[in-house]
């Protein structure tokens, strides 16, 4: 038995940067905060970032960062460097769409070598939250009727999204507990799996149940590297068990 989960410490991220592509855009604002799995909150931060090239027109407009906001801001590495509560391979590291933050925040040196765990809570709330048609950060607020501290213009900076995301940690994890699920860290993370097809034609579809041509069809495609290693993974379950396809658990928040 592992850690009980409201008593690990997370550390919270939430980045703003120059586009949508984690390959080729950068960070121009990071957010963070250290909290508790039962919802308290042990410090936070938040800095600009300058990513070394100009933000985009459109891209400015969304968050409202310009070059002349993040001209003398600190690059990535050196905002590491500076707060020491950044860095800790230690805890687990919590994004809204990990698969996207994690590529940005690997661009520093020092986060890369500590290889942090990360936990995303949109597979989180994609598995524990009935079927929605958006688990965007800010529609999964206002259907959960999350209370966050930060409103307006404010609410779409990284410190904004951070609380957010913050609270929606805590009440996943109040929906997993009260579910009956094991109070242990590592069963937190495998429900915060891709267990269902994101997308496409078998799109809700639980991974084991999508046939294997479709699966080596996709595999051949350039999609992320989260949603390759679950595919593989099924892939391989189901070449092992060609016969009778083995009981899924199945992380749905049971209203």
């Amino acid at each position: 038995m592992g850690t009980c989960i409201r008593s690990q410490l997370f550390r919270v991220f939430d980045t703003e940067t120059t586009g949508l592509n984690p390959r080729t855009d950068a960070i121009v604002e990071l957010g963070w905060a250290i909290m508790r799995g039962d919802g308290t909150v042990l410090s936070s931060n938040s800095t600009l970032i300058n990513p070394g090239r100009p933000i985009p027109a459109d891209t400015s407009r969304v968050h409202g960062i310009f070059d002349c906001d993040v001209a003398h801001a600190p690059t990535l590495d050196q905002a590491v460097e500076k707060h020491s509560d950044l860095y800790s391979p230690v805890l687990p590291a919590v994004c809204h769409n990990a698969a996207f933050d994690s590529v940005l925040l690997r661009c520093s040196r020092r986060l890369a070598d500590g290889n942090p765990r990360f936990l995303c809570t949109l597979r989180l709330a994609e598995n524990l939250v009935p079927a929605r048609e958006s688990y965007k950060l800010e529609s999964l607020r206002s259907y959960l009727g999350l209370d966050t501290p930060v409103d307006g213009p404010a609410a779409h900076r990284a410190a904004g999204d951070v609380a957010t995301t913050g609270l929606l940690l805590k009440h996943l994890i109040d929906c997993y507990l009260a579910a009956g699920y094991p109070d242990d860290i590592e069963e937190l993370f495998n429900a915060a799996s891709i267990q269902r097809m994101p997308f496409g034609k078998h799109r809700g579809k639980p991974l084991s149940e999508v046939p294997a041509d479709y699966i080596d069809w996709l595999l051949g495609r350039d999609i992320d590297d989260e949603l390759r290693c679950a595919l593989r993974a099924a892939r391989s379950g189901s070449l092992k068990t060609s016969i009778r396809a083995p009981e899924r658990r199945h992380w749905w928040w049971p209203f």
